[in-house]
């Protein structure tokens, strides 16, 4: 079930938000939990019901060894738990990548698993390591009812695609009773945030879609692609995947809100970044973070000496890239960004302290430049894919057969709504946690933005309608392959 069908919108919300509410107020707080966390496994059984066993099976284990763990066994218990984990998804995701590699390397010829990937298990997975890793540290406990444990993991706005929550940010919040009693402001304030997700995707990243696709499936046909199909479906995927996944990350964020709950926020005006330091902790925070804290720092962060600080990053980097998808094309992308984060902090090292500062509109030019050029790797289909791509955008390939104005007017305009216009998280300032806030390092807009008035009401209505009409087409989320 997709957040922008009309069985989602017209069906399976309403009639969840309306239960939840209804079952809290006549049986108490548990109980509506209890409902929240079945509607939730109903969310995610309706995709592929063969997948709801993994889920509860994993919930259940890391729940276990959570219970489990004491500062005497910790250690040995974590492993399992991070090994059972890594597992699982090792088995469903990567199986048939590192047989294929194998034949490739070996020449023998090893039949491939064929396992189709679960929904979402990149998602859950990292976040129950990370919850496994906290009770390890004494920074989190587990709940002592099982029921919000299991909410915790299955929360069906960031089941698919994340944000990746920590269990010390949704547990204190699913044990606090009085988060629902103010339902119009719940309800106002997260249709809100819902309504300005639901046109980033399906005004806004639909429609880029098609342009993206037109470059990409010409060159994954092997056709070379000239340099104005090459810019236009570059530039069209940039924006794209932009939209569609922080527009994914602004309706898990209404969606909770509508139940009284407030997730993390996801970016924070990634494409205005200025290195690409500071685009990677403005794009996918959540995942930025868990790679930071449960990966970066255990192999030692940056306190054993330059040398292993940047290898540690590029490490981070490739792992990163490999999380996205089983693909050499996924690793180069995430390599490619290593090594931009270790020139950047190279240059941080050797220019004079305030330069990037200075110079902050060709260092952030340069940034999304590379940003632009690096997802050409993560969107091609292979590597003769994306050389095809990059040779049309060099010129290699002539200039090829004009697309048209259309892809271009479609740039423009998404790049002034994502240079110009502030972020959701900023639009929305003063309905967010300030703990939320300063954890994505998001700034206090310069003006009040979203208020509780007419104006506000009549505008989000109107884009909500739209959006609502535009919902009879649609497609999936990116995210949802990863």
């Amino acid at each position: 079930m997709v957040f922008s069908t009309p069985i989602f919108l017209f069906v399976f919300l309403p009639l969840t938000v309306l239960a939840f509410y209804g079952v809290h107020r006549r049986f108490g707080h548990e109980a509506g939990l209890i409902l929240l966390l079945a509607a939730s496994l109903v969310f995610y059984g309706w995709w592929d019901v063969r997948f709801l066993p993994l889920i509860l099976g994993s919930i259940l284990v890391n729940y276990l060894l959570a219970r489990a763990i004491t500062p005497g066994n910790g250690g040995w218990l974590l492993s399992l738990g991070v090994a059972l984990n890594l597992g699982a998804l090792g088995v469903f995701k990567y199986a048939d990548f590192l047989v294929r590699n194998l034949n490739g390397l070996t020449g023998m010829e090893i039949a491939e698993p064929g396992l189709p990937l679960p929904l979402a298990i990149s998602f859950f997975t990292f976040q129950q390591i990370a919850f496994l890793v906290d009770c390890s540290r004494r920074i989190t406990a587990p709940d002592d009812k099982p029921h919000r444990y299991g909410l915790f993991v299955a929360f069906f706005p960031q089941l698919i695609a994340g944000p990746i929550v920590h269990h010390r940010l949704l547990s204190p919040q699913l044990g606090e009773t009085n988060r629902q009693r103010a339902i119009s402001d719940n309800l106002g304030i997260g249709l809100s945030i819902f309504a300005v997700g639901l046109a980033k995707k399906v005004l806004l990243a639909d429609n880029l879609a098609e342009y993206a696709n037109a470059a990409f499936d010409t060159a994954a046909a092997g056709e070379p692609v000239g340099f104005w199909l090459a810019w236009s479906g570059a530039l069209a995927y940039t924006l794209q995947i932009y939209f569609d996944f922080s527009g994914y990350s602004d309706m898990a964020m209404g969606i909770a809100r509508m139940f009284g709950f407030q997730l993390p926020v996801n970016f924070n005006a990634p494409y205005k970044a200025r290195s690409i330091t500071d685009f990677w902790r403005r794009w996918h925070i959540t995942l930025s973070q868990f790679l930071r804290d449960y990966l970066y720092v255990p192999l030692g962060g940056n306190r054993q000496g330059q040398i292993r600080t940047l290898a540690n990053l590029m490490i981070v980097m490739l792992l990163g890239g490999l999380w996205h998808g089983a693909a050499w094309t996924f690793v180069v992308w995430g390599g490619l960004h290593g090594a931009a984060l270790i020139w950047c902090r190279l240059l941080d090292r050797w220019l004079p302290n305030g330069l990037f500062g200075r110079f902050w509109i060709f260092s952030s030019a340069c940034t999304f430049l590379f940003v632009i050029v690096t997802w050409v790797f993560f969107r091609a289909t292979s590597f003769d894919a994306a050389a095809i791509m990059l040779q049309g955008m060099a010129g290699l390939n002539g200039l090829g057969i004009n697309p048209g104005d259309g892809p271009f007017i479609a740039a423009i305009i998404g790049l002034i709504l994502v240079w110009a216009l502030p972020e959701t998280a900023q639009i929305f300032y003063r309905q967010i946690d300030p703990e939320i806030l300063k954890a994505a390092h998001v700034e206090p807009p310069r003006k009040e933005r979203w208020k509780p008035n007419l104006r506000w009401g009549l505008g989000l209505s109107i884009l909500l309608f739209a959006c609502m009409i535009a919902s009879w087409s649609y497609s999936e989320f990116i995210y949802y392959n990863f």
